[in-house]
């Protein structure tokens, strides 16, 4: 009999965003990315245990990284519009969608998205953020961010709920807005502040933000991104000075976009019920 029970400590989670078009979804190479979760989790000396693949792949996935890994060999890792991985210990999840390559309807405006989740005890943030750096060669994405949270909560940030033989997940709002609207990265929006934030040159076209970033924190080019951190009174101050700005997809005000009208559009296409 397996009793669930709240969970004691911290994960960090990483999670970075590309904005595509159907096209673009496409031509995504997903074995690079792969490739580096798999060498990473042998570092970390993990026991991955759950490969999961929404495709055309075995419905019930794999337990074993050779099984794994020869299922995708056998169809040259095309058509990955889900990817789940983790290990036997709970210390690792990895969460991967491109879904716009499924789409029937053409989609202009889409995400490919990259969740990364791992106990605290095993990686440091610095060791994240040269993570993120690795990722960066294999996803080239266009914003990203790292955070602590408590291990109550889950990948997709709600709520775990514990029962005696089951659990259940409360939604996060939030978390649910930015998945549907990830994509206005390419025209410079934020999904919020974070400690720790990966930004595109496109987000310091923003004079409000550029000055932010030039008076608070530390900003860093890294490859093709700018690394921002700040400490917890930095990010406190910056959400003040945006609480009422377009720019964070989670207000309200970015509800007046053309990104958030066009997005919508889109969104219609494809899933009406889903719309905003």
């Amino acid at each position: 009999m397996k009793i669930f029970r709240k969970q004691t400590g911290t994960n960090k989670l990483l999670k970075l965003f590309k904005a595509v078009t159907q096209s673009e979804s496409e031509d995504f190479d997903t074995k690079p990315l792969i490739d580096l979760i798999l060498t990473t989790s042998e570092e970390w000396k993990l026991n991955l245990n759950v490969f999961y693949v929404t495709g055309p792949y075995p419905n019930d996935g794999w337990k074993t990284k050779k099984g794994f890994v020869n299922g995708l060999l056998k169809k040259n890792f095309k058509n990955i519009h889900h990817l789940l991985i983790s290990d036997s210990n709970n210390l690792l999840k990895v969460n991967f969608e491109n879904w716009s390559h499924n789409r029937i309807i053409e989609v202009l405006s889409d995400t490919i998205s990259l969740e990364l989740m791992i106990d605290s005890e095993i990686a440091s943030n610095d060791e994240i953020t040269k993570l993120a750096e690795q990722f960066y060669s294999a996803f080239q994405f266009q914003y990203g961010f790292q955070f602590d949270q408590s291990k109550n909560f889950s990948i997709s940030e709600g709520k775990i709920k514990n029962g005696l033989f089951s659990y259940s997940e409360k939604n996060n709002e939030d978390y649910e807005k930015w998945s549907k609207y990830a994509s206005a990265i390419k025209d410079g929006y934020l999904r919020n502040i974070y400690c720790i934030n990966l930004i595109s040159e496109e987000h310091l076209h923003n004079e409000i933000l550029k000055d932010l970033t030039e008076e608070l924190g530390t900003l860093n080019l890294r490859q093709n991104f700018y690394l921002w951190t700040l400490d917890n009174n930095e990010v406190e101050y910056v959400k003040s000075q945006l609480k009422n700005s377009e720019l964070l997809v989670e207000n309200d005000e970015f509800d007046s976009t053309n990104a958030y009208q066009f997005i919508t559009q889109e969104i219609e296409k494809y899933a009406p019920q889903q719309a905003i």
